[in-house]
């Protein structure tokens, strides 16, 4: 299972996905990733995805509530 990291630099936040999430974007293609604003990034697996929000040099470190991640 895919999971994907949604880092929200502007409001210093990133959140842990699964990748049938409804919040995960059917497309990332397109859209930007910069220091600032952050983006969408995909892992081939958890420990992989935990260990990149552990790196992201946010303060709030959260799991989807939707989808339960």
């Amino acid at each position: 299972m895919t999971y994907w990291i949604h880092i929200a630099r502007s409001i210093d936040r990133v959140t842990l996905h699964k990748d049938r999430c409804a919040e995960v974007p059917s497309s990332t293609i397109g859209s930007s990733s910069d220091f600032w604003e952050g983006g969408w990034f995909d892992y081939p697996d958890k420990e992989r995805a935990l260990a990149a929000m552990e790196q992201a040099g946010t303060s709030d470190q959260r799991r989807c509530a939707l989808c339960k991640a």
